[in-house]
């Protein structure tokens, strides 16, 4: 156990790499909140998160939360445990992505304690992980230009951002196709945009090209809609918004079971701790996961690259929310080569200032 002598919470505004659209307005930048905890003997672990919800609103009532909690932490004697994350949880009950950087920064201290990496204190299962890298809702025409230049750069994965417009989205995915080379796979994410007709459209008009995998192709209140698809169909969809913590993936994993892979985001579920218990779970059902993020810091982004790699059920990583950004607080956390992410050798995330 340890005890928390100093708990300090700051926001930062992070400057993108490119600008983006959403609601007609156009973003330059995103906010994270950070959290640094120190123990009686002096080390330091640091937690992040982004909200869900980029809006001013959102990122204060956040940093509100974690202002406020953070003097509950300390002198308060804490491990990696249930008691711990349990009182965390209770204590941040809608608020799963304050949770989430106290969670990743309690990860942090421990691992760094015990001179170990996050992932070594966890129990490594895997060295490594091709992440995708997203192409938004573009003209056909972008979508290629973006993908030779992601290819350029040394992906192997793309991840289409679809939804929008069915036919669209089928020209797109025939004109990927034509263009790539062998070794590069597609997987796309519908963020809900589809209807049961459109999803079997989609479905008859591309799996013949080798998608990978459809991420959330329907609403949430459409799951039980997804039943009606065959196997073949639900085992290469991903459920993204319909998983937000582990009653859902209780329910997600009654048969017959209508998403073949789970996608875990840390800032969903609560933190690594809520993670771990998700994806233990799906492990004794046989579903494979995907790890995702928002636009993060390299901070909350390697505690989940961390946490995948002590999975042994992890297929696939969509850790690419960093590259967006163009300034973070951190530097360190996880080598990415080529696209092929991996911890670096440095206790607890691995990060530095």
């Amino acid at each position: 156990m340890m005890i928390i002598k100093n708990a300090k919470v700051v926001t930062h505004d992070m400057q993108l790499k490119e600008p983006w659209a959403i609601a007609g307005h156009v973003h330059d930048s995103i906010k994270n909140t950070f959290i640094t905890l120190e123990d009686s003997e002096g080390n330091i672990g640091i937690g992040s998160c982004a909200t869900q919800n980029d809006s001013e609103e959102s990122v204060k009532e956040c940093f509100d939360i974690l202002e406020s909690f953070s003097s509950s932490l300390v002198g308060k004697e804490l491990g990696l445990n249930e008691n711990t994350f349990g009182w965390i949880a209770s204590e941040l009950p809608l608020n799963t992505e304050a949770n989430a950087a106290v969670d990743i920064a309690i990860h942090d201290l421990w691992a760094k304690r015990e001179k170990k990496t996050l992932v070594d204190t966890l129990g490594k299962k895997h060295q490594s992980f091709d992440t995708s890298i997203t192409i938004g809702v573009a003209s056909l025409e972008k979508t290629i230009e973006m993908a030779k230049k992601h290819i350029g750069s040394g992906f192997s994965i793309l991840k289409i951002k679809i939804g929008d417009c069915v036919e669209e989205d089928i020209e797109r995915m025939k004109a990927l196709f034509e263009l790539k080379p062998e070794k590069i796979k597609i997987r796309v994410d519908a963020n809900r945009g589809y209807s049961k007709e459109e999803l079997i459209k989609f479905y008859e008009k591309t799996i013949h090209l080798g998608l990978e995998l459809i991420e959330q192709p329907m609403e949430v209140d459409q799951n039980n809609e997804m039943l009606y698809f065959p196997e073949e169909i639900r085992k290469i969809c991903v459920a993204d918004e319909s998983l937000q913590n582990f009653d859902d993936a209780v329910r997600l994993l009654k048969e017959p079971k209508p998403f073949g892979v789970f996608n875990i985001k840390l800032m969903k579920c609560g933190g690594v701790f809520a993670a771990k218990k998700i994806a233990s779970l799906a492990e004794e059902n046989g579903v494979e996961l995907m790890w995702g993020c928002f636009d993060e810091s390299k901070i909350s982004i390697s505690a989940a690259l961390h946490t995948a790699l002590s999975c042994e059920n992890t297929q696939y990583i969509d850790l690419d929310g960093f590259f967006d950004l163009g300034w973070d607080l951190i530097e360190g956390g996880y080598r990415c080569e080529n696209g092929i992410m991996s911890a670096i050798e440095r206790p607890g995330l691995g990060v530095f200032s």
